[in-house]
C-alpha cells in the first residue's frame, strides 16, 4: 500500500471512530479503495465489496441512476432489501474539479445528523486532496512513461526499439510477458466519429478513468495515454491475472461507469496478444481498427477483439483507404438516396444478416412474406443486382457494412439528423 493509500485508510478509520459506524471509500468506478472495521449496521453489499474489491454491476447501476456521478453534495441512496442493500449516504470525493471517488456511510435507520454529514464531507475533502497530491507526486513518472509509450507506438522503428528496451530495462512492465493494446473512446454514433477530436473534458475524464483502472491491476501490468481522439492502454499478460478477454471486459465495465452520467457509450477495441514489446505498434493498429468496428457497428458489440472480427478485419482496413467510398457497390448509393431508403435498406441488411432466410427476415421486420418478396424485388431493380447471385449478395452485404464504417449508411445519417 502506498503512502497516499495509507493516508486514505487512516482518514477512513478516523471518521469511522468519530461517527461510530462503518465507512467505505470507492474510486470513481465504484471499486473499493479503503474500508473501516465493521461498526453498527452492515449489509450484504458491503460484505461482497470487501471480499471481492468490487461492487456488483446491478448495485453500481442503481447508484449511478441516482445521480451520484454529478453530485457535489451528499446523496441519500434508496434501500433495496431484496438484494441486500441498505440505505446509504454517499459523499462525492472531489478535488480541483475532478471526481476521484465516493465515501459511503450505511444509514439504514436514517440516524445520521447534519453534523455527521458535515464531518463526512470534511473527510471526503481531505481524501480528495490526498488523492490529488498522489497524482501530482506521480506526475513526473507518468510523464516519463508517456514519453516511452508514445515512442513505442509511434512510426519510427528505431525509436520503437529504443523505447521497448527502456521499458524493459527500467522494469516498467512485467518482463517476458506477451503484450496487447486496448483502444477506447466515448462514442455518440456515426461511422467517422473515430476521426473526431475528443472534447478536453472527455479526454481528462478518460485519462483519469484509465489511471484509476490501472491502479486496480497488478503493478507493472499496464501503461496508458490519451491521444486527441482515443485512449490507449498497453497491457502485459503473464497468464497469472486473467485472460485478455477478461481484462478487456473489466476495462469496458470501468469506463462505462466512469461515463455513466453522459449521453455516450464507450466503444472499446483490443488487439490480439503479441510476443514482443516492439510489436506494440502493430497491436495498437489492430486495436484502433477494432475500436472503429465497435463504434460504428453496435451490433458487433463492445469490447471488440481483433481475433474475433472475422470479415470486419478486411472491411475496417478498407475503410482506412483514401477512396473507401468507391469500394461500395454502385447500386447501394441509389438505394440510400430514395425517400423510402429506411425500409428498403433495413430490409436488405436484415435479409443478408439472416443468411437470406426469408422466414427469419419477415419475422424480424414484422412483415408478411409477400411484402418482403416485393421489397426484395424492388431492391434488385434499384441496385441492378440479383439476390440469387452469391457474388452480388457478397458485394451488397460488405458494401452495407463498409457504408457504416465510412459514415454513409442512412441509419447513421438519420441518427444525427444529417
Amino acid at each position: 500500500m502506498s503512502a497516499r493509500d495509507d493516508e486514505v485508510q487512516a482518514l477512513v478509520e478516523q471518521l469511522s471512530a468519530q461517527l461510530d459506524r462503518s465507512v467505505l471509500v470507492d474510486d470513481a468506478s465504484l471499486r473499493l479503495l479503503a474500508y473501516s472495521p465493521t461498526l453498527g449496521s452492515e449489509d450484504e453489499v458491503r460484505k461482497t465489496a470487501i471480499l471481492t474489491r468490487e461492487t456488483p454491476r446491478v448495485i453500481r447501476d442503481l447508484h449511478f441512476a441516482q445521480g451520484i456521478a454529478n453530485a457535489t453534495q451528499p446523496v441519500r441512496t434508496a434501500p433495496r432489501p431484496d438484494i441486500g442493500l441498505e440505505s446509504r449516504v454517499c459523499v462525492p470525493i472531489r478535488c480541483q474539479g475532478a471526481l476521484f471517488g465516493y465515501l459511503w456511510l450505511i444509514d439504514a435507520d436514517q440516524s445520521l445528523t447534519d453534523a455527521d454529514c458535515q464531518a463526512a464531507e470534511l473527510t471526503a475533502a481531505e481524501i480528495g486532496t490526498a488523492m490529488y497530491r498522489r497524482d501530482e507526486l506521480e506526475r513526473p513518472q507518468r510523464e516519463h512513461e508517456l514519453k516511452l509509450l508514445e515512442a513505442l507506438l509511434g512510426p519510427d522503428p528505431a525509436e520503437r526499439e529504443e523505447a521497448a528496451h527502456e521499458l524493459s530495462a527500467q522494469e516498467l512492465l512485467i518482463a517476458g510477458a506477451h503484450v496487447a493494446v486496448l483502444a477506447m473512446r466515448p462514442w455518440r454514433g456515426g461511422g467517422t466519429e473515430h476521426e473526431a477530436e475528443l472534447p478536453t473534458s472527455e479526454r481528462a475524464r478518460l485519462g483519469l478513468a484509465l489511471d484509476q483502472f490501472r491502479r486496480a491491476l497488478p503493478r507493472r501490468q499496464s501503461l496508458s495515454l490519451v491521444h486527441g481522439d482515443h485512449g490507449v492502454m498497453l497491457v502485459a499478460l503473464d497468464g497469472r491475472h486473467g485472460t485478455l478477454d477478461e481484462l478487456a471486459a473489466r476495462a469496458q465495465d470501468a469506463l462505462d461507469q466512469a461515463f455513466a452520467d453522459l449521453p455516450v457509450r464507450i466503444a472499446l477495441g483490443y488487439s490480439g496478444q503479441h510476443e514482443h514489446l516492439r510489436d506494440a505498434n502493430r497491436a495498437h493498429e489492430h486495436a484502433r481498427l477494432s475500436l472503429r468496428v465497435a463504434g460504428a457497428l453496435p451490433e458487433h458489440g463492445t469490447p471488440a477483439g481483433w481475433d474475433d472480427l472475422g470479415a470486419y478485419r478486411l472491411l475496417a482496413r478498407a475503410a482506412e483507404t483514401a477512396h473507401a467510398r468507391e469500394l461500395i457497390h454502385p447500386g447501394l448509393p441509389k438505394l440510400f438516396a430514395l425517400q423510402s431508403k429506411e425500409s428498403l435498406v433495413q430490409t436488405l441488411e436484415a435479409y443478408l444478416d439472416n443468411g437470406c432466410d426469408t422466414k427469419l427476415t419477415a419475422e424480424a421486420l414484422f412483415l408478411h412474406r409477400a411484402s418482403l418478396y416485393y421489397r426484395l424485388q424492388r431492391i434488385e431493380a434499384i441496385t441492378g443486382t440479383s439476390l440469387k447471385s452469391g457474388a452480388d449478395r457478397l458485394a451488397l452485404h460488405s458494401g452495407l457494412k463498409l457504408a457504416r464504417l465510412v459514415g454513409t449508411h442512412p441509419a447513421l445519417r438519420r441518427t444525427h439528423g444529417d
